[in-house]
């Protein structure tokens, strides 16, 4: 797969702007002529704002103009998942049957975007409710991976119409969500970076809810450095200084918990953790406490419960035409009894703390971000491989996680490198992300 065009990244278009090297506008109308071309195959947008980000736009070029002032995202596009209000426009969430509010205020984490001279193009495709690994949407339409355009393959999910829209060139960034996965595992299939932040990093008013013990805004990019960049003004942080590049303390699995695994995507990481040596980490083997399928199921549970008890009129609404996958993942949650969900959290809390006690000498801890490649949409068993099984792990032990391209499969498939950091810890997970990978590009 090739690397992504330099004049794609945030960070590049933002400097171009700030030098008046280009406008706000051209690059506005170069991302809204590619939507354009692409989107009709591609499905990536639910929404796309045409007039309104040409005329926000062309009003953060008259105020450059005149005062010389731009801010650290100023005219840089953004989509966001279709799960954040705007001003006028609630969420869709990705359904036919979510209900609308119509006096919808811009989520906090959004405006913070716009604040910062963010153009929102567009909203973006996603898994109905947020629910699903594989990107799929039965109710709404699935976007095509674009690392592929004559076989539909997964792009993965939930943030799905996030990842294709960065990985086509369509944007150079998007927003998404993640409860147990949806950043990493379409940044991973689509040959993105998925930063998953720290639990409660980033304000969650005005963001539609599936699982609050773990819901997660983040950011899809090109880059480390455009995510760190995103992530700074979400959470409200002061603009990022340069990465410390300094050796880490890594932890792996061993091999045979990863079972079962795609062959090409095993080597990758393999390859990964050779890369990270030659720099000067530290890694060791670790065997992790619970199967990976074991925190995946709890995870799970815990995210049935609270998505039942807040969708559950829609979901046993049997008229209503919801994904019938989704349908049952959100069912799934009436089997769980309050005591169980009780004691789930109660378990939870103990497995941080445990983790923390066994593990805390190491500064972070690595994985394959997804046991499979983008498989083509006709092959996905929505029922019974778990797309997730490498990124649950992280909300369950309130890590933070970002997916890193690592590599293609001996097909071309894009591959990722999921690095797992303690909570609080965000700008430490991106100085590794960022060493890991400059080394991949050299490799």
């Amino acid at each position: 797969m090739a690397r992504p065009n330099p004049l794609l990244t945030v960070h590049a278009i933002a400097r171009q702007i700030a030098r008046g090297e280009q406008s706000s506008r051209a690059v506005v109308r170069h991302c809204l002529d590619t939507i354009a071309a692409e989107d009709g195959h591609l499905r990536a947008f639910i929404e796309v704002f045409a007039e309104a980000a040409l005329a926000r736009a062309e009003q953060l070029d008259r105020t450059a103009a005149a005062t010389g002032l731009v801010g650290p995202l100023h005219g840089v596009p953004i989509a966001v998942k279709d799960l954040a209000d705007l001003a006028g426009r609630s969420a869709g969430f990705g359904s036919r049957c979510f209900p609308a509010k119509p006096d919808a205020q811009t989520a906090t984490a959004i405006q913070r975007l716009i604040d910062a001279g963010a153009v929102i193009i567009g909203m973006t495709h996603m898994v109905e409710f947020a629910f699903g690994g594989w990107g799929t949407n039965y109710a709404m339409g699935t976007p095509w991976n674009p690392i592929d355009r004559t076989l539909h393959r997964v792009p993965g999910g939930s943030s799905s119409g996030s990842a294709v829209a960065v990985a086509a060139g369509m944007v150079p960034a998007a927003i998404g969500s993640d409860t147990g996965g949806s950043l990493r595992i379409p940044g991973s299939l689509c040959g993105c970076v998925g930063f998953k932040p720290s639990f409660g990093a980033i304000p969650l008013d005005g963001i539609a809810e599936l699982a609050p013990t773990f819901d997660t805004l983040g950011p899809i990019t090109h880059t480390v450095a455009d995510a760190r960049l995103l992530f700074a003004v979400m959470a409200g942080l002061a603009v990022p200084s340069e990465p410390v590049d300094r050796p880490f303390r890594l932890a792996v699995p061993a091999l045979d918990q990863l079972e079962p695994c795609d062959p090409d995507i095993l080597a990758m990481f393999q390859q990964s953790i050779d890369a990270l040596r030659v720099q000067g980490h530290d890694i060791e083997t670790i065997t992790v406490p619970l199967a990976l399928t074991e925190y995946q199921a709890l995870s799970g549970a815990v995210s049935a419960f609270e998505a039942y008890r807040q969708h559950k009129a829609v979901v046993e609404d049997l008229a209503s035409p919801l994904d019938p996958f989704v349908r049952q993942r959100v069912l799934a949650g009436r089997d769980v009894e309050p005591a169980r969900y009780t004691e789930l959290l109660e378990q939870r809390g103990l497995a941080i703390s445990e983790f923390r006690a066994r593990f805390g000498r190491f500064d972070a801890f690595l994985l394959p971000s997804t046991p499979l490649p983008a498989i083509p949409v006709s092959e996905v068993d929505e029922a019974t491989i778990p797309m997730s099984r490498y990124t649950r792990i992280a909300n369950w032990l309130n890590l933070s996680a970002v997916s890193v391209p690592n590599g293609v499969t001996a097909t071309g498939l894009p591959t990722g490198l999921q690095v797992m950091g303690w909570h609080g810890t965000d700008a430490r997970l991106l100085d590794l992300a960022h060493l890991a990978e400059a080394g991949f590009a050299r490799s």
